[in-house]
């Protein structure tokens, strides 16, 4: 089961285990998800001058993790970043319960 974690007040997000839908290399349900992730790890990429901190990104294993800290004044921007990739995550959520988890939390 992947599970999918969003905090909306530190804009951290964390994906940890595995589908177990298809074959290693195979899994649309894995795919789906990490698609989604690097998406959303390059739209903050490209959009690093509205950050007051570094980006935080980490993937190992499966298990995904990415912070930022935008500057004030952009919060309603990077908002809408991660909340566009929410809905994606929460389509595929619905699509396969039993591989995919998605939690809002704070």
């Amino acid at each position: 089961m992947i599970n999918i974690t969003f905090n909306p007040k530190t804009f951290t997000l964390d994906v940890t285990g595995h589908a177990e839908h298809g074959k290693k290399g195979e899994d649309i349900v894995c795919s789906a998800i990490s698609t989604l992730f690097y998406t959303l790890g390059e739209a903050l990429y490209e959009s690093r001058e509205m950050m007051a901190e570094d980006i935080v990104f980490s993937d190992e294993d499966g298990n995904g993790h990415l912070s930022c800290k935008p500057k004030a004044e952009y919060e309603g921007n990077i908002a809408r970043t991660y909340w566009t990739i929410l809905v994606g995550f929460d389509l595929v959520a619905k699509n396969y319960k039993k591989n995919v988890t998605l939690n809002v939390v704070g």
